[in-house]
């Protein structure tokens, strides 16, 4: 399958300006041959062609044409793409010619990104930061997708693997010649090159931040008592009525969650049932959810009113950071200084509120050049770290155990690199990879 050339619409669903297909494959270029009555046009230079049925010589479309040959297309394989005005009866019209032709087949959802990772053309980190890319929805969101994009977790593996590959040949030149005698020097070598790959290691896996978070944005619980007003708090900051508000407390009774974009980063807001004592079965489980929501969120609001006071259960939940509300200040004035007052009826103070989490997710924001890394990406880190530091342990205890079983270390040595080699997909990753690719849409 991986020679067939294949096709799929490129772009979204529906009526627009401009509908691209793509075509790739070593039948692509004979494609659009068979359906243009004009020389193929130069590889890279967009062109304008008239395109019709081989069949019926029935004009399909007036469109743009785009050629990438071999080696210097998205895929790796020569690639044309149909630039067709965005009609559904145009696009129809060409998909059904395309359907026809001998050779030619639909792609599969993610199989053009996955014969440039075949190709050669993108590393597995980068296929991921592809998939991020295109599901970015804010502005930070963006921002991680193309710093794993770029390519520089992959560039900093191989790096590694490469100075990792210098010091394991030199082990075994050992094995290799183990009649012939080994410079002392050899092996001091051997180790001070598999050290400093550990080193930094642990340096980028210390310093490193999560990709999650940026991908995920930031999950923020709002707690309270019943009748503090944390419903109307969130259909405040969402702008729109998305929870239930009501006097008669115990309203909510699970939790709602409102994803917004908070200055260009992805927040979650989660509206939980009120804490308090209750003998309700269905409340209880709210409140035990809520409790639960509150320990797994990366912010808490506590919203407190003259009729709600802020309880020790819901003090209890509360860290240093967290944000502490003193809602109905319209009809209460502010009794603590460490409150933020705010009317979320009204709508006074809301503006504040909005500003103090725009701050406190902005200052959690990683620098532009920090190394943001999932989590299958540091497991692999983690696993690389500890035989490194396996190696590093059986160096350090006795220098003439390397010398005596060179084997050894450059089995573990090995599993370092092994390791490495699967977040860049050269190693160890077939089961992972239809998981991977299937998460991307037709067309990619």
């Amino acid at each position: 399958m991986a020679g067939d050339t294949i096709f799929a619409v490129s772009t979204p669903p529906g009526v627009g300006g401009v509908a691209v297909v793509r075509v790739s494959g070593p039948d692509a270029d004979a494609t659009l041959t068979a359906m243009t009555d004009a020389p193929l046009p130069e590889a890279r230079r967009a062109s304008l062609r008239l395109l019709c049925d081989p069949h019926s010589g029935e004009t399909l479309d007036h469109p743009l044409v785009l050629r990438f040959i071999a080696g210097e297309s998205f895929t790796g394989e020569p690639v044309v793409e149909l630039h067709l005005h965005g009609g559904r009866a145009v696009l129809a019209s060409v998909l059904h010619v395309l359907g026809r032709r001998d050779g030619l087949r639909l792609a599969e959802p993610g199989e053009f990104t996955r014969r440039a990772f075949d190709n050669g053309r993108l590393d597995l980190s980068q296929v991921e930061g592809l998939a991020d890319l295109i599901a970015a929805e804010t502005a930070s969101q963006q921002r991680a997708a193309l710093h794993q994009y770029s390519g520089v977790i992959g560039e900093r593996c191989r790096a590694w693997s490469t100075q990792m590959t210098r010091g394991l040949a030199l082990l075994e030149a050992t094995i290799d010649f183990a009649d012939e005698e080994i410079p002392v020097e050899t092996w001091q070598i051997a180790t001070d090159e598999i050290v400093a790959v550990r080193d930094a290691i642990r340096s980028d896996l210390a310093s490193a931040h999560p990709a999650e978070r940026m991908r995920d944005g930031w999950r923020v619980a709002i707690l309270g008592a019943p009748n503090a007003g944390k419903s109307t708090l969130i259909n405040a900051l969402a702008r729109r009525d998305v929870a239930i508000v009501s006097d008669i407390p115990g309203t909510t009774r699970d939790s709602i969650e409102v994803h917004l974009d908070l200055g260009g980063y992805p927040v979650t807001l989660i509206d939980t049932a009120g804490i308090r004592e209750s003998a309700d079965t269905v409340e209880r489980i709210g409140i035990e959810r809520a409790g639960r929501m509150a320990a797994k969120a990366d912010l808490r609001i506590a919203v407190a009113a003259p009729d709600a006071a802020l309880e020790a259960d819901v003090s209890a939940l509360l860290r240093e950071g967290d944000l502490r509300l003193w809602n109905k200040v319209d009809l209460h004035p502010l009794p603590d200084a460490s409150m933020l007052p705010l009317s979320a009826k009204t709508g006074d103070g809301i503006d504040a509120v909005i500003a103090r989490l725009r701050e406190t997710v902005d200052s959690a924001e990683p620098p532009a050049d920090a190394l943001l890394l999932q989590q299958r990406h540091r497991a692999a880190m983690a696993e690389a770290l500890r035989a490194l530091d396996a190696y590093a342990e059986l160096a350090s205890d006795d220098p003439d155990r390397i010398q005596a079983a060179p084997e050894l270390a450059a089995q573990i040595v090995r599993e370092a690199w092994e390791a490495l080699g699967r977040i860049t997909g050269e190693r160890g990753i077939d089961r992972l990879l239809d998981v991977i690719f299937s998460e991307f849409c037709l067309g990619k």
